[in-house]
């Protein structure tokens, strides 16, 4: 198949949803002669943060000259944005090949009686695998999907595990509270491995200690094991660091990405690259970060797309990710009128994420990303107007709220009522920004 046939093949296995279980993945791993067994991995697990910390300890790693890739997800426009091998995206010759070896694989799983066919996610992280292996690399950091125990990436061993953080999520399948989904999250810890932590809460660093034990694992703890000792905000052009790693101290790192979240996911990801050179008997050298993490750029995560007015592209789907949205549009913008274009998926906790959001909003414009999973507008509105008026009891409320049809009209009409120093933010699920990001 071209990359178009199976992008069109890989679009129509969504209809498979959500399966948990490994056992498809393992016996497509089987027949293909287990090639997840012959590459080093990263694995790193989390409610927020997960994509960016994957990315920077992949660059970081290449540039201390370690043959390395990465998988996330989702993409944002193109399958191939899941796939990182050595410094960008794989490409689409590259993503079909991987694709047309491991098929008559995938249809001898499908014909087999394993509950269903293979998901989209579980032959996209096969197909990381393979791709991993036939490129040589030496080394993949994964992100996990959704979870910990029945994510797909959970077949791989890791000998390095990052936890960036744990709230409310995918209720429906990892549980209704904290503990629930830490108890999920927590089980790609396998026998012996390295964990650094990011989360703080005593619920999920209980579950995260018992784990640790149960596995002989060694755990280190952000705050604790490693901080950061300095960092001075440069707006848009990101972040100076120093950051206590530990090993060391590496100072005034450049990290060319904003947002309040960043210097966090940059001091998580250089201490998983730290704990992995060291399972290769390699040292982390200041130097090679800040080399390799120059001209990092991260898809929609805060990403500036265009300026007067400045348009800005943002993944947050959840509560969290929506607070810490606000908190950036309120710290880089406190005097600028603030545009939010919003559409949400209608199984994401909507009624706080507007709560989180209507703070900073003058206008806020709800639209419909126009997928199964999109929450109608005219719902959405419902909710912000019941918000508002709360809002405007404590003196913040948007002064004026729309409902746009879709995402392409929602950005139009931004743009048309919108002054050269107002800011316009597309947010509220990645599924929003395909028409934005290029």
């Amino acid at each position: 198949m071209n990359y178009g046939q199976v992008c069109k093949y890989l679009d129509d296995c969504l209809v498979f949803g959500i399966k948990p279980g490994l056992e498809r993945v393992h016996k497509l791993l089987e027949l293909l002669d287990n090639p997840h067994k012959k590459v080093d991995f990263i694995h790193i697990v989390g409610t927020n943060g997960k994509t960016s910390t994957t990315k920077i300890t992949a660059s970081i790693l290449k540039n201390h000259g370690i043959k390395t890739g990465c998988y996330i997800s989702p993409h944002i426009k193109n399958y191939t944005e899941r796939i990182w091998i050595e410094g960008g995206d794989v490409s689409r010759v590259k993503f079909s090949g991987a694709f047309n070896r491991i098929y008559p694989s995938i249809k001898e799983v499908n014909e087999m009686d394993m509950e269903g066919s293979l998901t989209q996610f579980e032959i996209l992280t096969v197909m990381a695998f393979e791709l991993a292996w036939n490129e040589g690399l030496k080394v993949m950091v994964l992100e996990a999907g959704m979870g910990g125990r029945w994510d797909a990436t959970n077949v791989a061993r890791a000998d390095v595990v990052g936890l960036t953080g744990v709230s409310l999520e995918h209720t429906e399948i990892l549980g209704n509270t904290i503990e629930e989904i830490s108890a999920e999250k927590v089980q790609v810890i396998k026998e012996n491995a390295l964990v650094a932590a990011g989360s703080s809460r005593d619920e999920v660093l209980n579950i995260l200690r018992s784990k640790v034990r149960e596995t002989n694992s060694q755990l280190f703890l952000y705050g604790k094991d490693f901080y950061i000792r300095k960092e001075i905000n440069l707006g848009l052009g990101g972040w100076l660091i120093d950051i206590k790693s530990i090993r060391d101290t590496c100072r005034e790192i450049r990290l060319p990405a904003p947002g309040v979240y960043q210097p966090f996911n940059l001091s998580l990801a250089m201490v998983l690259a730290e704990l992995y050179l060291e399972t290769i008997n390699k040292e982390l050298e200041c130097k090679k970060v800040k080399d390799g993490i120059e001209n990092l750029k991260i898809k929609g995560r805060f990403e500036v797309i265009r300026e007067k007015p400045l348009l800005i592209a943002d993944a947050s789907h959840n509560p969290e990710g929506m607070e810490k949205l606000a908190e950036n549009m309120a710290n880089y913008f406190p005097e600028r009128k603030k545009i939010i274009i919003l559409a949400v998926f209608k199984d994401k906790d909507y009624e706080t994420m507007v709560d989180r959001i209507i703070g900073v909003s003058d206008i806020l414009i709800l639209t419909s990303s126009q997928t199964g999973r999109s929450l109608d507008a005219s719902r959405l509105e419902e909710v912000a107007g019941r918000k508002a008026g709360n809002a405007g009891n404590k003196g913040c409320c948007p002064t004026g709220i729309y409902r746009i049809d879709n995402i392409e009209n929602s950005i139009k009409f931004a743009l048309k009522i919108s002054g050269i120093n107002d800011i316009i933010c597309i947010t509220g699920s990645i599924t929003n920004l395909e028409k934005v990001i290029k």
